[in-house]
């Protein structure tokens, strides 16, 4: 076997690599020795093998002129090739595969991206499906209207619903907590209608991950605090400050705001009103389900005075109040404007639970006859009113004259 001859020079052209050997206590070691840039750069290997291998594939790349790649060591080799042969399969250039992990990485801010890769999986494999949040919505309001809910609860899903599915023009699975956290952060609203949006939101996203649309390990409102609301004092009405309001109603107003003020039936129950809800319980009214913005179906007690603002009120077709939404509220207001009283809204059914409970002082059954619950009467309504002014709160009855009001005692609802 011929003996080798250190250095061993290796030649491409001009280019020239020698292999060195070293001889040390701990082994022999092979020195591969090049110059570029006008910088000596030397590589070091335990095998004369890889060291010749290394010298040959350093000349063929200085003969080349092939900079990048000379500088690249052994490791970085190895390294380079186990990278191609990884992203192989996609058919990628590694360049491209680099630069999209690295802008993965930035948006990530310091969570691994396999950690998200598995939470991306876990909501939008394992049968999430489609669904656009334009079509959820459709089919979730389908869904309650089927169910039977009130008018008043549908126009309010439409309305809140309405305003998101504006906001996000993509699939229910697309939408995470961030993007709804910046959604409600660009809602300028009141603490009690942003907490409504929340409630709305959270019955939304249990609807599509029922169905199947979101992962139910998926929390969207993870970023999303209730906020306090501040509660406001209730305001109600004199007995005295009615009787101007019913002085200067229309005939039809003026039954209207009766109702509210002696039966406590919200607006909106009231402009659902028909005549066969009062006369097909004599002494009661019925407000149905579909017509209590509650849901639920109720009776309420007429009292003795409420029975003589019913016997002289006009009908004019099926409906209590014939006319418009609007017109129903700019007459009760022309009517508080006439007698020079401060419009208080939601004051007369505030004003109804307020008396009734000081009259009979029973607060379970009150919150029936109002459609509440106990625990909103105890909270607002308690001690707004002594069974004197109740008293002749619901002792407020007509006269023969029209619009005329006197304030008598007549039988009552105990």
């Amino acid at each position: 076997m011929k003996r080798m001859r250190f250095p061993i020079v290796v030649k491409r052209g001009s280019c020239v690599v020698k292999i060195y050997r070293d001889r040390k206590p701990t082994g022999t070691y092979y020195r591969v020795a090049y110059h570029l840039g006008g910088k000596r750069h030397r590589l070091h290997h335990n095998d004369l093998q890889k060291a010749i291998a290394e010298a040959e594939a350093k000349a063929a790349q200085l003969s080349r002129g092939d900079v990048d790649a000379v500088q690249i060591t052994g490791r970085d080799r190895l390294v380079y090739g186990r990278a191609l042969e990884a992203v192989k399969q996609f058919d990628l250039p590694l360049d491209a595969v680099a630069i999209d992990y690295s802008e993965a990485r930035k948006l990530l801010h310091g969570v691994p991206l396999i950690d998200a890769v598995r939470f991306y999986t876990r909501h939008h494999d394992g049968g999430i499906r489609r669904k656009a949040v334009a079509d959820a919505v459709d089919e979730m309001i389908a869904a309650k209207r089927a169910r039977g809910v009130s008018d008043v609860y549908l126009r309010d899903l439409r309305y809140r619903l309405g305003v998101f599915k504006e906001a996000f023009n993509c699939d229910v699975r697309a939408i995470g907590p961030d993007d709804v956290a910046n959604f409600f952060d660009r809602l300028k609203l009141s603490p009690r209608s942003y907490n409504n949006f929340l409630r709305t939101l959270r019955t939304f996203f249990g609807f599509g991950q029922r169905h199947g649309w979101l992962s139910k390990e998926a929390d969207l409102l993870d970023r999303v605090e209730k906020r306090s609301e501040k509660r406001l004092p209730v305001d109600i009405f004199t007995s005295s400050e009615l009787v101007g309001l019913l002085k200067n109603a229309s005939p039809e107003a003026t039954l209207c705001v009766a109702l509210a003020a002696f039966a406590g039936l919200r607006s909106a129950e009231i402009l659902r009103l028909d005549w066969t809800d009062i006369e097909r319980r004599p002494g009661f009214i019925e407000v149905a389900a579909h017509k209590a913005k509650t849901a639920t179906r109720r009776i309420v007690p007429v009292s003795g005075n409420l029975c003589h603002w019913l016997a002289i009120a006009p009908r004019d077709g099926a409906r209590v109040w014939p006319h418009s939404k609007d017109g129903f509220f700019k007459a009760v207001r022309r009517a508080a404007d006439n007698a020079s009283i401060i419009w208080k809204q939601n004051a007369l059914r505030h004003s109804f639970i307020s008396y009734r409970l000081a009259e009979i002082q029973d607060v379970n059954r009150v919150s029936l006859e109002a459609g509440t619950s106990p625990q909103m009467i105890f909270r607002h309504y308690r001690e707004l009113a002594t069974p004197e002014q109740a008293q002749t709160w619901f002792s407020i009855v007509p006269i023969a004259a029209k619009n005329v009001v006197a304030m008598t005692t007549k039988g009552s609802m105990t």
